[in-house]
């Protein structure tokens, strides 16, 4: 069994998660609940917790001041918010799980998967602290890292080491200065709202590039990106190809 905490300051959203943990997750077993951050941390405190579902936004203190208070977190942490929005990116740059309110079945069922292969690999506190990190926002863009999990490992790399991504259906393989190559279980378009403000710039449907790398364009076709480190030859289609060309300008 997965020993969970829910933390939100809304008894109803408490009483809908535990239903619906309680009636699709039966992995899960819910051994405390609490409605501030302060009241969470001396909960998970006692309960020693695997997991803890935990909502961003309440008053006083937010979900991600709780994980501050914690310099060594043990647990694995799935966010609650009705908004697509504060921290998000962040999130999403850690590969950890958030599910939006009101919660969806499929979603739900899909994050405790994830959390009981979190839990199995381990990595948990490092995807913590890289959240962390990317939240206080005290490392410059160079050295920020992105989160690409598989199921055997979640790897952190350098958005500046990333060369360009490319798209095969629900697929995304990353291409890396280094020469390595991995391919994650999600589509680039995930990607892409990610790594637009690093300079990426989708010059085809099925191509995500690091601007900084684009050493020429070639102008054969529609044209075609050069960039460093490869000889291969990255297609720009025909509607983005202006787009493109003022990308690189900035």
């Amino acid at each position: 069994m997965i020993n969970a905490v829910i933390v939100d300051d809304e008894p109803i959203n408490i009483s809908n998660l535990q239903s619906l943990l309680t009636k699709y997750c039966p992995s899960i077993k819910i051994v405390g609940i609490a409605g501030s951050v302060d009241e969470a941390c001396a909960v998970i405190e006692k309960v020693n917790p695997d997991v803890i579902f935990l909502d961003i936004e309440m008053p006083q203190k937010n979900g991600f001041e709780l994980l501050k208070y914690f310099k060594n977190p043990q647990f694995d942490v799935v966010f609650v918010t009705a908004y697509d929005s504060y921290g998000i990116q962040a999130i999403k740059f850690s590969a950890l799980d958030y599910l939006l309110k009101p919660i969806n079945i499929d979603e739900l069922k899909t994050a405790v998967e994830k959390i009981e292969l979190s839990l199995t690999n381990k990595t948990h506190q490092t995807r913590l602290a890289n959240l962390m990190e990317l939240l206080e926002n005290k490392l410059p863009l160079d050295h920020k890292k992105i989160a690409l999990p598989s199921q055997k490992e979640t790897l952190f790399v350098l958005v500046q080491d990333i060369l360009r991504c490319e798209s095969s259906n629900n697929y995304t393989t990353f291409f890396l200065t280094d020469g390595t190559v991995h391919v994650i279980s999600k589509p680039i378009y995930e990607y892409e709202e990610m790594l637009k403000p690093f300079g990426f710039i989708r010059c085809h449907q099925s191509h995500l590039v690091n601007k900084r790398h684009v050493v020429s364009i070639l102008n054969e076709d529609s044209g075609y990106l050069i960039l460093a480190h490869t000889d291969q030859k990255i297609p720009i289609s025909r509607q983005r190809k202006q787009y493109v060309k003022e990308a690189l300008k900035g």
